[in-house]
C-alpha cells in the first residue's frame, strides 16, 4: 500500500515527456494520503445519547456553532472517544473533494486521508515538532495537534509547555535548526532530518468514511469484469473449437484407416491386418515381391520360362528335371509332337535327343545359356 502526502504526488509526474515512466502512464494504485493539518478542526462534544447508528446524522447540529461554514459543507468523522467526550475531526466536503480529484488526476485512488501531524511519532509526555514547506506541525497526543505558520506555532509550543503540569519533553526534527528559537534549543532534543511521508506509520484515523468512502472495490470489479466473462467466453468458445477439430480430425483418421485396408485387400490376398500393423505388414510384402522379382532374374528361372513356349501343348510326362547354373536338362516320355517343334530360344542353345533307356519314347531336352548372353 502506498503513502504519500497529498503535497508531493506532484514527484510521481516527474518525467512527463514519457507517461510509462511515471505512475501516471500504470494501473491507479491505492494509496493511503497525509492532507493539510490546518483544513481540519477538532471538536470536542458529549456523547450522545442516542444509539450510536445516529451520531452521523447528529453530530453536524452539535457542532452549529463551533464550525465557521454551514454544516451542510462539513464533513464530521468520529476520531476517537474518551468515557464522557467524542472527538470529532471536521473538514470541508469542497476540501475532500479537491484532494481526491488531485489524487486521481495523478494517477493513484485515495483509500484513507489523515491530517500530516499524526505522521509525527506519538508518546506519552513528548511534544513532537515537524516541519512542512513552510508550517510548523505539532503532536501533543494520538488525536491532538496542529499545524500553523512558524511564528503563530513556535507560541502556541509556548503555551502548550507553560500550561502543563508537568513540563513534556520537546523533540524537534528539522532541517534548518536556526530556525528553532534559542530558548527551545537548550532543553529540544533536535535532529536536523524530515519527515518522510512514506514510511511513517499511518493512524486507523480516516477521514474517508460516510459519503467519501472509497469504492476501490466496486471499481476495479466494475472494470475488470468485462474482461473477465470476455476472457472466460473466449476460452469456451476455444475449447468448443478444439474438441469439434479432434472429432473431425478423428473422423477424417477413422475414413483413412478404411481405405488403405480397403487397398490392401485389393493388391494383397490373405486375411487383413489390424490398422496398427498395417504399414509394418505391407512393408514385409513390398520386401517379399522384391525378392521374388529378383528370384525371377536369375539364370535357371529365366530359362524355365523361356521354355514356356515349347512345353506347350506337347502332352509329354516330366520324368526328371535337372537345374543348375549351366543350364536346364529335362527328361520326358511321350515326348513326339516335341520333335515337330521348331526348339529355336533366342540366347540359349537347345537340343533335343534319344533318351539311353528301357523307355523307347523316352526324350532329353538340354538348354544352356549361349555364351557372352546378357553381356
Amino acid at each position: 500500500m502506498l503513502i504519500d502526502h497529498l503535497h508531493c504526488l506532484d514527484r510521481r509526474l516527474i518525467d512527463l515527456s514519457d507517461p510509462l515512466k511515471s505512475d501516471a502512464g500504470r494501473a491507479i494504485d491505492l494509496i493511503q494520503l497525509w492532507v493539510p493539518t490546518e483544513r481540519i478542526s477538532l471538536h470536542l462534544v458529549d456523547i450522545p445519547s442516542a444509539p450510536e447508528r445516529k451520531w452521523p446524522d447528529l453530530l453536524p447540529w452539535m457542532l452549529e456553532d463551533k464550525v465557521l461554514q454551514p454544516v451542510e459543507e462539513m464533513h464530521f468523522v468520529v476520531a476517537g472517544r474518551t468515557d464522557l467526550q467524542l472527538q470529532v475531526m471536521a473538514v470541508s466536503r469542497q476540501d475532500m473533494y479537491e484532494w481526491i480529484r488531485i489524487a486521481e488526476n495523478i494517477g493513484v485512488s485515495p483509500l484513507a486521508m489523515a491530517p500530516d501531524f499524526m505522521a509525527l511519532p506519538s508518546e506519552p509526555g513528548i511534544l513532537s515538532v515537524g516541519w512542512r514547506e513552510g508550517m510548523l506541525l505539532v503532536r501533543e497526543s494520538n488525536i491532538i495537534g496542529f499545524s500553523a505558520h512558524p511564528d503563530v506555532g513556535w507560541s502556541l509550543v509556548d503555551s502548550i509547555i507553560e500550561s502543563s503540569e508537568v513540563a513534556p519533553r520537546i523533540s524537534i526534527s528539522i532541517s534548518d535548526v536556526d530556525m528553532v528559537p534559542a530558548h527551545l534549543r537548550i532543553e529540544s532534543n533536535i535532529n536536523n532530518s524530515e519527515l518522510d511521508w512514506q514510511f511513517s506509520q499511518f493512524p486507523t484515523v480516516n477521514l474517508m468514511s460516510g459519503d467519501f468512502k472509497p469504492k476501490i472495490k466496486t471499481r476495479t470489479w466494475s472494470f475488470w469484469w468485462p474482461v473477465a466473462v470476455s476472457t472466460i467466453f473466449m476460452l469456451g468458445v476455444l475449447v468448443t473449437y478444439l474438441q469439434t477439430s479432434i472429432s473431425a480430425l478423428q473422423d477424417e483418421v477413422d475414413a483413412h484407416k478404411k481405405v488403405y485396408l480397403t487397398n490392401y485387400s485389393q493388391i494383397f490376398p490373405g486375411p487383413k491386418p489390424q490398422i496398427n500393423f498395417l504399414r509394418m505388414e505391407v512393408e514385409n510384402r513390398v520386401d517379399q515381391l522384391f525378392q521374388q522379382k529378383q528370384s525371377l532374374r536369375a539364370a535357371p528361372m529365366e530359362a524355365m520360362i523361356s521354355l514356356g513356349p515349347i512345353m506347350t501343348e506337347c502332352q509329354c510326362d516330366l520324368v526328371s528335371l535337372n537345374v543348375d547354373d549351366e543350364g536346364i536338362e529335362l527328361k520326358v516320355t511321350n515326348g513326339k509332337k516335341l520333335i515337330s517343334k521348331s526348339l529355336n530360344v533366342p540366347g540359349y542353345q537347345v537340343s533335343l535327343k534319344q533318351a539311353q533307356s528301357s523307355e523307347e519314347d523316352a526324350l532329353i531336352l538340354s538348354m544352356s545359356p549361349v555364351p557372352g548372353r546378357g553381356k
